[in-house]
């Protein structure tokens, strides 16, 4: 999904509902619909951000929404989202991310380390928690694929 599609689907509403077995979610069209009126109406597809104020009621159904259906780039800031029109491709370390606070990652990536944003084939990953990223964006040999490694929100920052 893209901010495009998102913009389409607050001006035209969705086809069907949306919805997650394994985040035990869902968000019926008249739901949608209803949110859209809320929090996406003043939606401007000329802006490279969006700001929009959530209730607090909301804010994990809106993030819901964003990240793990359209797959957007969401800020959390104190009283209100930032939504990104286009995912950043690169991010930057916060903090060290090893096995002690991620532990799937195969490896340590020290801060500050420059963090390339990927397209897992093959993955699991919960949007709701984190971004797939990578340090480099070389392919596994004998293959098309890139490792990805799901890093989590706390620590990163995108670079735009």
């Amino acid at each position: 999904m893209s901010f495009e599609e998102f913009y389409n689907c607050v001006n035209n509403g969705i086809k069907r509902d949306i919805k997650s077995r394994r985040l035990k979610m869902r968000v019926s069209i008249k739901e949608f619909s209803t949110f859209s009126k809320k929090y996406f109406k003043n939606l401007n597809d000329d802006d490279l951000t969006m700001k929009i104020v959530v209730k607090k009621q909301d804010e994990k159904i809106i993030l819901f929404i964003l990240r793990s259906f359209f797959c957007l780039y969401v800020e959390l800031k104190k009283g209100y989202m930032l939504v990104y029109k286009n995912f950043p491709k690169k991010f930057i370390l916060k903090n060290e991310v090893n096995k002690s606070n991620h532990h799937f990652t195969p490896k340590t990536f020290k801060k500050g380390t420059i963090m390339y944003s990927i397209s897992p084939s093959y993955s699991s990953v919960n949007r709701m928690n984190g971004v797939p990223l990578w340090d480099n964006l070389e392919t596994i040999e004998g293959t098309e694929l890139i490792p990805s490694v799901q890093v989590n929100y706390d620590y990163i920052s995108p670079i735009v």
